[in-house]
């Protein structure tokens, strides 16, 4: 009777460390950056009966279940700032791109680019101003970005007049020869000056002037010599 007893004891104390040490093992591996260098938590890993075990084997895994649920939570948080960075980057673009639009329209900075010039010799000062601005505005139609005369800019706020006796721009006197040099798609300014019954119609039919248009690849206009100062309201303050 003795030695029937011992028996499934030896096999349980053969057993028992084997199963203990596998859980500890397992323990280990998923908490290896934690459980580095602390022996004797292995020790009290080692000294557990196997119930304390598969509880601690079970608190771990729930840990391990927050754990990736919180990864999956700052992923999601990355991904969001990532997108918004994005976003932000496109909106600082396209301002960007707006705000050199609005430069070129306002005639504040220098552009270069393909377009047409446009000579018109007038000995006689038969040209009016009026003919003028109808030569600038035909070619903003036809979709002129930019335009100069004379080498002189032509901005939103710019205007032509009289002036002794010659027409002026921003009350600069223009020489009679008129170079007015547009950048943009020069087959489309082209066509839009030579609309029947358009500005080059009206210029053939003034006597003594002398018209000459050419397509040009690179055309150089400078900035107006005097930008625009813009002024703005202001709330007028409700103290007496």
């Amino acid at each position: 009777m003795a030695a029937t007893a011992i028996g499934p004891r030896l096999r349980a104390a053969a057993t028992g460390p084997v199963f203990v040490l596998a859980v500890a093992g397992m323990v280990g591996f998923l908490l290896v950056s934690q459980l580095r260098g602390t022996q004797r938590f292995s020790q009290r890993l080692a000294a557990e009966n196997e119930g304390d075990l598969a509880r601690i084997l079970a608190g771990l895994n729930t840990e391990a279940d927050s754990l990736r649920d919180e990864i999956g939570t700052l992923k999601l948080q990355l991904l969001d700032l990532e997108t918004s960075s994005r976003n932000d980057e496109t909106a600082a673009k396209t301002a960007d791109e707006q705000l050199q639009a609005l430069q070129v329209l306002a005639g504040t900075v220098p552009v270069s680019g393909p377009g047409i010039s446009l000579t018109v010799d007038d000995p006689a000062g038969n040209v009016g101003y009026d003919t003028v601005i109808d030569i600038v505005q035909e070619l903003r139609d036809a979709g002129a970005e930019a335009v100069a005369v004379n080498n002189q800019r032509v901005g939103v706020a710019s205007s032509f007049s009289e002036k002794d006796g010659k027409v002026a721009l921003d009350g600069t006197p223009l020489t009679t020869t008129y170079h007015v040099t547009a950048i943009g798609p020069s087959e489309t300014l082209e066509g839009g000056l030579k609309i029947p019954g358009g500005i080059l119609d009206t210029l053939a039919a003034l006597k003594d002037v002398l018209v000459d248009l050419q397509r040009s690849t690179r055309l150089d206009l400078p900035a107006l010599a005097r930008p625009p100062a813009f002024r703005v309201a202001r709330p007028v303050s409700s103290n007496p």
